[in-house]
């Protein structure tokens, strides 16, 4: 592997790590992001230079994440991963699902908890109205894109 797909790599696994994610599995998506080709089990393994066992486990997080996909050959009992072709859309509207679950909860808290401090309150207030704001700005702007792009949701 060249050295800036190797700083890539490392950099994306940087990213997975700070979201509490493992960083193989950011390794894994971002060699899968510069690669033309699906790769294998062996061959993700070979490049990032780590175990067959770890790209396995990491590989499903990710396709059960939906950001790749699973794919065989005929004639070859190996699998086959690679990017989903809808990755924006994808991770965007799972980020935008947790951030509606979040505004959800506090909203909830917001009506339920007895809150007799305005400190509490303003701040539930706060989350929720920000929260709620910045989702329906996302989801706007997400139809904007399809209907730029000609595609539909």
């Amino acid at each position: 592997m060249d050295v800036s797909t190797t700083r890539f790599t490392d950099r994306m696994a940087e990213i997975f790590e700070q979201e509490g994610q493992p960083p193989i599995a950011g390794r894994i998506l971002a060699l899968l992001l510069v690669s033309e080709e699906p790769r294998s089990l062996d061959q993700l393994a070979g490049f990032l230079r780590v175990s067959k066992a770890s790209v396995s486990t990491n590989a499903r997080l990710l396709a059960h994440f939906g950001v790749i996909t699973r794919a065989r050959r005929p004639g070859d009992r190996r699998d086959f991963y690679s990017v989903v072709p809808d990755l924006f859309e994808r991770t965007t509207v799972q980020r935008l699902e947790q951030w509606q679950r979040f505004t959800a909860a506090v909203g909830e808290a917001r009506r339920r908890v007895p809150a007799r401090s305005r400190i509490v309150r303003a701040r539930l207030e706060g989350y929720e109205s920000a929260f709620a704001h910045l989702s329906g700005a996302i989801s706007r702007s997400l139809s904007q894109w399809h209907r730029r792009n000609g595609t539909r949701r």
